[in-house]
């Protein structure tokens, strides 16, 4: 090996090809080429290291040592990776690249011996012999350039993207910060009025958050987190406190030390208020204020759980409906109705403890739960407390209106932990309270459950029957008194049920009522009764009988009820006084406006309306002359008043009385007895109808008495 001494030129070996020395140049006579090496080396500010097949360097210039300080005999005698790359990684990678060359630089800082780390760029080569030339140049400058441009820059790109919030600069090596003047004016400040170090800042935050806003900005200036982002409340000049998110982002020198932190102030109080406002709206009814259903379900669950970590622990759950709040709101308008429901749920509120919960789940249905009550007495007199606050009148628009409800009870039962079940015992016991008449209250019981759930499989069979033809129709005769001549019949719905038999229409007729398909099953009695007068017309011509079918108050109000029933008319072709339609005392209560006209639009067509049930219900005077009818009808309950004994019947003369002066044929119903009969002829009744006549008659046992009567 040749040795230069000279000071640019250390301990350089001209790499050996084949045993020789080769440098695969041909060189012009009286040139060196190790002179003109030397003299490359010498001039390039590089970091230039040599080394042998087995990755040991054996020559280095002067650069190597002038820049990083070792001495030339440590580089060369000691390891030269693990002098300058502490990190085993970093050795790894840089004794890879010596034994398989990447093209281009790669960029790996370096360790002085003062322990500075330079910033580097580093190309390997490989000669043919298996050695190799490490060449290295200094970015130190250049990324200390870069670093100044990128603080300028991210200052001026937070600015611009931040232009309604406030920026700060916190300088870690002299502590000031500065802070701008939209950064005080958030705050209420004026520039001259905040000072310019960091306390200024952080003894504003509310202590409740101080703690985790100073954890979380040190952790970012030691470089545990890529940013700093926090919500936190501070406080404003007029003691307030406002909602706001400190963004920042620390920069470090070419050591990787922190040397400030800048950022931004954003005011986030009206998004907070706004976001407070959703989640209020998304658990409150949004006309009373109360709690919805969700809200309520959350708070009976959580009650539920205090039960199972106390035995001794009660609650109650009330489901109040008002009662026949359709009338109020259809008469008064939805205004008024909305204005009902602000008071109750004030009242209902005030009667209440503060711990318990008043909720509307919809409509006109509130639910109170009451929260660990002493006793279940607790609960009824919650209940009485809420009938006796309803005694005092509702005044809407100088109107006073009655309000009555109707209230379920369900208690805490020991296997009920689910919301939505201890709801469906108190609407169970809702739904009784209402059949017993309403305005009083109902304690839920098992046997309400099981009612319920026949209740529920008797809707679903109901909606099958009438896709299954279920229904038949059972005629009671009506006769004529003065001759004893068969009149007419009375069309009487049965449903044969696959399981519980022959059903009578007090069975189905009030559920079909609630659910609606009073419409349909309504409608094909209608068409049924058409028919099988139209056959019996058909087969006895010089009987011209008549029918009667009863209404119910859903399809009075249904506005399709006339041309339904014309066009059962008109397909049987039946003739339209034949056909008498029967309503009870009720109908028209709700809307009297709306079923006059209906019924007005029937008797333009010749069809006879008949008042079902006279004398139970609401009759008046009023009544009587407001609607256009032409039969009366007298409850049977009357008719049994009518005894052997010389006593009169006061009652019935009166309604035999009435119907006379009004004009109106009266059919008795319920006759039993001869002497019934008698009487009722002395009285002048018109029609009779009973079993001492005739049982309601299958459609066969129809055509059976109408063969007899017109057999010659």
């Amino acid at each position: 090996m040749e040795q230069d001494d000279s000071p640019s030129f250390l301990q350089f070996r001209w790499p050996m090809v084949n045993g020789q020395t080769g440098h695969g140049f041909d060189f012009p006579l009286g040139i060196d080429p190790y002179d003109l090496l030397r003299d490359v080396c010498a001039r390039l500010p590089l970091l230039i290291l040599f080394y042998d097949n087995e990755g040991h360097i054996h020559s280095l210039n002067q650069e190597v040592t002038t820049q990083l300080g070792w001495d030339t005999g440590d580089l060369i005698s000691g390891d030269f990776l693990s002098q300058c790359f502490p990190d085993p990684e970093t050795q790894r990678q840089m004794r890879y690249w010596m034994i398989h060359p990447p093209n281009g630089w790669q960029e790996v800082p370096v360790h002085g011996a003062d322990g500075q780390v330079l910033e580097m760029i580093w190309a390997f080569v490989r000669f043919p012999n298996g050695e190799g030339l490490i060449c290295g140049y200094n970015i130190t400058d250049m990324k200390l350039t870069q670093a100044a441009l990128l603080e300028t820059s991210d200052r001026y790109a937070l600015l611009t993207r931040s232009i309604n919030d406030g920026i700060w600069d916190w300088n870690l090596t002299t502590n000031e910060t500065f802070y701008s003047s939209r950064w005080k004016s958030i705050l209420g400040y004026q520039d001259d009025e905040i000072g310019n170090h960091i306390d200024d800042w952080l003894k504003r935050i509310h202590p409740q958050d101080g703690d985790r806003v100073k954890l979380n900005l040190m952790l970012h200036i030691r470089g545990q987190t890529p940013h700093f982002h926090q919500e936190f409340r501070i406080q404003h000049r007029n003691g307030a406190y406002r909602w706001v998110l400190a963004r920042g982002l620390v920069l470090r020198d070419v050591h990787g030390n922190a040397t400030r932190v800048a950022g931004s102030l954003t005011d986030l109080t009206e998004h907070r208020l706004g976001e407070a406002q959703l989640l209020h709206d998304g658990l409150h009814d949004w006309l009373t204020g109360l709690a919805n259903r969700t809200l309520l379900f959350d708070r009976i669950e959580q009650a539920a759980r205090h039960g199972r970590r106390r035995p001794d622990y009660k609650l109650a759950i009330l489901f109040i409906d008002i009662d026949r709040f359709k009338v109020i709101n259809d008469s008064l308008g939805h205004s008024s109705g909305d204005l009902i429901l602000i008071e109750l749920a004030n009242r209902l509120t005030r009667i209440v403890r503060a711990d318990d919960t008043v909720a509307r789940i919809g409509g006109d249905e509130f639910v109170i739960l009451l929260d660990d009550i002493s006793d279940n007495n607790d609960a009824l007199a919650v209940c009485d407390r809420i009938h006796s606050e309803l005694d005092k009148p509702f005044v809407v628009n100088d109107q006073p209106i009655a309000l009555r409800v109707s209230i379920g009870v369900a208690l805490r039962s020991a296997h009920i932990e689910k919301a939505e079940n201890y709801l469906r015992n108190a609407d169970i016991a809702m739904y009784r309270a209402k059949l017993a008449g309403g305005n009083r209250y109902q304690v839920f019981s098992e046997d309400m459950h099981l009612m319920a759930r026949d209740r529920l499989s008797l809707e679903i069979g109901l909606r099958q029957a009438i896709e299954r033809d279920e229904f038949t129709l059972l005629y009671q005769p009506i006769y004529r008194l003065r001759d004893n001549a068969l009149y007419g019949f009375e069309a009487l719905i049965r449903w044969q049920h696959p399981t519980q038999g022959f059903l009578l229409p007090d069975r189905f007729i009030p559920l079909a009522e609630e659910t609606g398909l009073i419409l349909p099953i309504g409608d094909w009695v209608i068409w049924r009764a058409c028919r099988d007068l139209q056959y019996w017309h058909e087969q006895f011509p010089q009987c011209q009988l008549s029918v009667n079918v009863n209404l119910s108050n859903r399809q009075l109000m249904h506005p399709a009820l006339p041309e339904q029933v014309l066009a059962a008319l008109e397909q049987t072709q039946i003739p339209p006084h034949c056909l008498h339609l029967e309503m009870t005392e009720s109908v028209g209560i709700d809307q009297p406006d709306q079923v006059r006209e209906t019924l007005c639009k029937l008797k333009a067509q010749g069809i006879k309306l008949s008042l079902d049930d006279f004398g139970t219900g609401y009759s008046s005077l009023r009544y009587l002359t407001h609607l256009p009818i032409d039969i009366l009808k007298v409850d049977r309950s009357f008719v049994k008043l009518i005894t052997e004994t010389e006593q009169r019947p006061l009652v019935i003369d009166a309604i035999v009385s009435l119907a006379k002066g009004l004009a109106l044929e009266v059919v008795a119903e319920g006759v039993e007895h001869p002497y019934q009969v008698t009487r009722l002829r002395e009285l002048g009744c018109d029609y009779v109808q009973g079993y001492y006549f005739s049982r309601p008659l299958t459609t066969e046992q129809v055509s059976a008495l109408l063969a007899q009567i017109h057999t010659p």
